[in-house]
């Protein structure tokens, strides 16, 4: 299978279990990128909650850190227009689709914003794998494993 068809499935795959989102395409860190976003209210964050997947490729950890950076930005564009921290959320998933070796820079790469999240997922769509950043930072503690029930539910291949 080719790369270009992997992602085309893939996007596909994700169009299907993210049907109550928005989807759209836009240009993220000068390549096209598809988009999932659903704002929902929460009990547990007291406010309004962005999500936001932003799906695009990357061959080196560099790109792979310029795309997840220039995600996160995006995903803030599309927020909520209460502040964060008070009653407006954002979480923004970086699904990086790759067939090259990123596993390290997930595992390494940890950004940290106020009120609000960025949590990058590589994707290798011809192997059927996912991988992110496994540890639970301190301040993300209850967080972080909703981050990894999503990679795992809906992300993964």
């Amino acid at each position: 299978m080719e790369k270009y068809d992997s992602i085309e499935e893939y996007i596909q795959t994700l169009s299907g279990r993210l049907d109550e989102f928005e989807q759209s395409t836009t240009t993220v860190d000068d390549q096209q990128a598809t988009v999932f976003h659903d704002r929902s209210l929460s009990i547990s964050t007291f406010g309004l909650v962005d999500t936001v997947f932003v799906v695009g490729t990357a061959e080196t950890a560099s790109q792979a850190q310029a795309f997840s950076e220039a995600s996160f930005n995006y995903g803030l564009s599309l927020k909520s227009k209460l502040p964060r921290g008070l009653g407006g959320n954002l979480v923004v998933y970086p699904v990086i689709v790759s067939e090259t070796g990123l596993i390290d820079w997930v595992q390494q790469y940890d950004p940290k914003h106020w009120s609000s999240f960025e949590f990058p997922v590589i994707i290798d769509p011809t192997e059927g794998t996912v991988d992110y950043y496994e540890s639970t930072p301190l301040w993300g503690i209850i967080y972080y494993k909703g981050f990894r029930e999503t990679a795992e539910t809906i992300l993964k291949p």
